[in-house]
């Protein structure tokens, strides 16, 4: 791709960021990508840009949305993701297909993970995310329910319920990791607090 289109493409992506954020910052994100192009290789340039927007777009429309300083769902979040792909890895079995696409997610959501924590503050605040880990791990096993009440009560999953079912299981065993992620971060912040004190 060419140092014009790297370019043409990157601005366009700026445009996924909160209007505000933009308007500050837009033109000087531009500028340093383009000095990074005209110095780095396009491949490395954009590898850690595109890590840069995964993990800063989403921060920055949180924290537009909530009006108040930074918080730990991103890095939760891509924790989740992870944990979901690799869960459902380990329960697809020997599909290679499956298996091909679930394994990558993990290992980039993995990689993405520690970065987006380390760009914002720890979950500590007087009522932080993690405080309500088993709501997400309540959901998520209910879900879970669901899904292996209705497969066994039909054998298998009827064809036409077969995607809807599918994103249940997703949406089940993602939620299942985010509770997990976020008492993990529950019980080290306990942990960190009580030794603090």
């Amino acid at each position: 791709m060419s140092r014009r289109r790297s370019l043409a493409l990157y601005r366009a992506l700026l445009r996924l960021y909160p209007r505000r954020f933009r308007n500050e910052y837009g033109a000087d994100m531009g500028l340093l990508f383009a000095d990074q192009l005209r110095d780095e290789s396009a491949l490395r340039v954009w590898a850690r840009g595109a890590v840069d927007l995964a993990i800063t777009i989403p921060h920055r429309h949180l924290e537009a949305h909530l009006n108040r300083p930074p918080n730990s769902a991103v890095p939760v979040l891509f924790a989740a993701i992870s944990a979901t792909a690799l869960i459902s890895a380990a329960l697809i079995g020997s599909d290679p297909a499956a298996i091909g696409i679930s394994l990558p997610i993990a290992a980039a959501a993995a990689a993405i993970a520690p970065i987006a924590w380390r760009t914002t503050r720890p979950i500590t605040a007087a009522r932080p995310a993690s405080a309500y880990w088993w709501k997400f791990l309540g959901a998520g096993a209910c879900a879970l329910a669901t899904f292996i009440v209705i497969t066994a009560a039909t054998g298998a999953v009827p064809a036409p319920l077969w995607w809807p079912m599918m994103i249940v299981l997703l949406t089940a065993l993602l939620t299942l990791a985010t509770g997990l992620v976020l008492g993990v971060a529950q019980l080290s912040a306990h942990h960190t607090h009580k030794g603090a004190g």
